[in-house]
């Protein structure tokens, strides 16, 4: 619980400064037919709004991710792992839409959710949708009552173990007949591997907690 706040008030100061997006977020960007992104995407003027929420609480080894596998429902991403979110709403902002989408899906209060900040926000073009990303703490782990046509399971895990003990590999998958994407993914479920967009984001989020780490042993 020591580490998990301790990391909580880092993330509450080191969110409100200039986050280094990009140069984290490429770590886990696809090579798309032999070729990686090499800056950021430009963001086309119609690209949907979409607001995730990336929810922390205290767990044995400091503080734990909340994850969903998306059931074959929804319209994009299906059976991909990501954070709860979705598309907003009119007249909504993006934290809005992140408790909404999070309550809808997993049925966690907005109230049990106390904002701390966004992380950088990312172009995902296979839905062509701007992802905006909250993060969130929670007191505790949360009891949780995932909507079944949306969410095939939710899982958590910790920062610690994807930031020093599972590997980033590389795993080929297609998209289309034609169009080979070779993905950097964390392999932490027995079905789905973490890559994408969201492993993107969750580079970042792991490059802050490093950062924090470094901190703490430096000043040791």
């Amino acid at each position: 619980m020591k580490d998990h706040l301790s990391f909580i008030e880092y993330l509450i100061v080191r969110l409100q400064l200039p986050l280094p997006g990009w140069e984290y977020q490429q770590r886990m960007s696809p090579y798309v037919q032999g070729r990686q992104t090499l800056e950021p995407r430009l963001i086309p003027p119609d690209a949907k709004q979409t607001s995730v929420a990336a929810l922390l609480f205290p767990g044995e080894k400091g503080s734990e991710l909340i994850f969903t596998m998306r059931s074959n429902n929804v319209s994009h991403h299906k059976g991909q792992i990501c954070f709860p979110g979705g598309k907003s709403e009119e007249r909504e902002n993006i934290m809005q839409t992140a408790l909404r989408e999070t309550h809808e899906e997993l049925g966690i209060p907005r109230e049990q959710i106390s904002v701390i900040g966004n992380l950088s926000s990312l172009f995902v073009p296979p839905s062509h949708s701007m992802m905006h990303v909250i993060v969130g703490h929670l007191s505790d782990k949360p009891i949780m009552n995932p909507n079944p046509m949306e969410v095939e399971e939710v899982f958590s895990i910790a920062l610690h173990d994807l930031a020093f003990v599972h590997e980033v590999q590389h795993i080929t998958t297609l998209r289309s007949p034609d169009m080979e994407v070779l993905a950097p993914c964390w392999n932490i479920h027995p079905v789905n591997h973490l890559w994408g967009a969201t492993a993107m984001c969750v580079s970042e989020l792991i490059g802050l907690y490093q950062d924090f780490i470094g901190i703490n042993v430096s000043s040791d």
